[in-house]
């Protein structure tokens, strides 16, 4: 799954699942830290991506409005103690 942001600091990686975005723009609409905006890349639905704006990855806090608005399921956060016990499941 593409990583959008691996915070190592804060322990949590933000993920996009970028063939299941619909392009609605909640994510960025909704984001306070207001670090996405819209690629152009376009996925196999047709529909341009959300993408980290340039230098600003490091203001995302791992708060998942993102991740809760998202229609699609396609951007999601798991903190580090998630992604060890899906590793440990493999």
């Amino acid at each position: 799954m593409p990583k959008l942001i691996e915070n190592k600091e804060k322990k949590f990686t933000l993920f996009l699942n970028k063939d299941r975005c619909g392009g609605c723009r909640a994510c960025i609409a909704i984001c306070p830290t207001g670090i996405l905006e819209l690629s152009d890349e376009l996925n196999y639905r047709i529909a341009y991506v959300p993408k980290i704006k340039e230098g600003k990855a490091k203001y995302c806090t791992g708060c998942r409005r993102c991740e809760y608005c998202c229609p699609d399921w396609c951007i999601y956060v798991l903190e580090e103690e998630e992604i060890q016990a899906e590793r440990a499941k493999t």
